[in-house]
């Protein structure tokens, strides 16, 4: 296994590097946190605000959907929020459209186009954009995991894919705001109490690539694993993903924060410009 990881972890390394090319000129993102201004979320159900129990009720009004975005901007009364999340997201359709979560109506709705497209076009007509977040490639890594489980041999064959789709997402936005800061979220593990190995996987795999990825682009990274999370394997780690998720506290448990998980990922997107 640790011979795996180390082959799956030069074959991400690659992918990273060469992404990181990519990126040579770009200017510097901003080191200050963002107060004012426009800001941009763009992600899947986790950038959208999904809550089981709403959906459960039939209560599909996006303004009911509050995620770490809407969150964040409570924080700061002079920041305009355009959050383009769509639940069932993956980095291929956030690219190519199809977002596939037909019964909710989105916070901005992008019919016919996909969610880049509809960023790019709002960022274009919004030149006070100074934010911009992307949590992305949970539910690619979900399915990477469904066929892969934890073999990192097998996930080192799919998960370059996902890391180039990464790196035209972010090339686009910076390319679009060079100004903006970008700020990327790394993976939590909800599955950490179900699927031993899991968070290995992501703390000494997945997670290091899209750093090493959002540095290529001068983008920042918030830590959603450690607060959603804590420490991998720490005591504490179970009461984490039991008040942070609906893990715990629904049936079958369920992925997605709770309205304290939501508000512990914005203060992950505060700290990571600080």
């Amino acid at each position: 296994m640790r011979r795996s990881v180390r082959r799956a972890l030069g074959v991400v390394s690659a992918v990273v590097l060469s992404a990181a090319g990519l990126t040579a000129g770009l200017v510097p993102a901003q080191a200050a946190q963002v107060k004012s201004g426009t800001y941009v979320s763009l992600g899947d159900s986790l950038a959208f605000g999904y809550q089981p129990d709403l959906v459960a009720a039939g209560d599909y009004d996006p303004a009911h959907y509050v995620s770490y975005a809407e969150d964040y901007a409570a924080m700061r009364p002079h920041l305009q929020v355009a959050n383009f999340g769509c639940p069932g997201e993956t980095t291929a359709t956030l690219i190519n459209g199809g977002c596939p979560w037909p019964a909710f109506a989105l916070h901005m709705p992008y019919n016919g186009g996909s969610q880049l497209q509809a960023a790019l076009a709002y960022i274009a007509e919004h030149p006070d954009t100074s934010l911009i977040s992307v949590d992305i490639g949970s539910n690619d890594l979900l399915a990477i995991l469904g066929q892969c489980g934890v073999d990192a041999t097998c996930i080192s064959g799919k998960l370059p894919a996902v890391l180039g789709n990464y790196a035209y997402i972010l090339g686009a936005l910076k390319a679009a705001a060079p100004r903006a800061q970008l700020v990327v979220f790394n993976l939590y593990n909800p599955l950490a109490l179900t699927t031993p190995g899991s968070d290995a996987l992501l703390t000494q795999y997945v997670n290091p690539a899209i750093t090493q990825l959002a540095a290529g682009f001068g983008a920042k990274v918030a830590d959603a694993f450690t607060v959603m999370n804590h420490r991998a394997g720490s005591p504490a780690e179970a009461a984490f993903v039991c008040s942070r998720t609906w893990m715990c506290s629904w049936t079958p448990g369920n992925i997605h924060p709770t309205d304290l998980g939501y508000q512990q990922m914005a203060i992950a997107l505060l700290h990571a410009q600080s």
